[in-house]
């Protein structure tokens, strides 16, 4: 038998867990992107863009992966109101600020691209993250 969240949830957490739904699943579908599940990722890039995607390590590839991945599952798990979405999140909040990281400390490609994705990105993370927290310790989930 389920036990079911024991505090009244605000109308703006469904939209928001929907959002977060959205926004990941965009986020697993760029993550497929780069590592040439819909095609050659290379396509249309010119040499020197190129080299640097070719430079990436196998480990930021992992991080960008556990990122997308358990953001989307958290999420799903914040939209059916489980407590296992909180700690998922954090997870995915700690893949994807390496990933971040890396791409602004490291791979000097902050000059081509800026810094508005790894803020947006960083940012929504470090927002999800917040939010199940919250949730959590306010008994909308369970």
């Amino acid at each position: 038998m389920a036990i079911a969240p024991s505090a009244a949830l605000p109308g703006w957490f469904r939209a928001a867990a929907l959002l977060a739904i959205l926004w990941n699943g965009f986020g697993l579908a760029m993550y497929l992107s780069s590592v040439g599940t819909f095609g050659d990722p290379a396509a249309g890039l010119n040499e020197a863009d190129r080299a640097a995607a070719a430079s990436i390590p196998g480990w930021i590839s992992g991080a960008f992966a556990i990122g997308t991945v358990n953001g989307l599952i958290g999420s799903f798990g914040l939209l059916a109101r489980k407590n296992w979405a909180q700690p998922v999140l954090i997870i995915s909040l700690a893949g994807l600020l390496t990933l971040e990281g890396w791409i602004v400390f490291f791979s000097g490609a902050l000059a081509s691209f800026g810094l508005a994705v790894p803020l947006m990105v960083s940012g929504g993370a470090i927002l999800l993250a917040g939010i199940a927290t919250i949730a959590r310790r306010r008994g909308w989930l369970a």
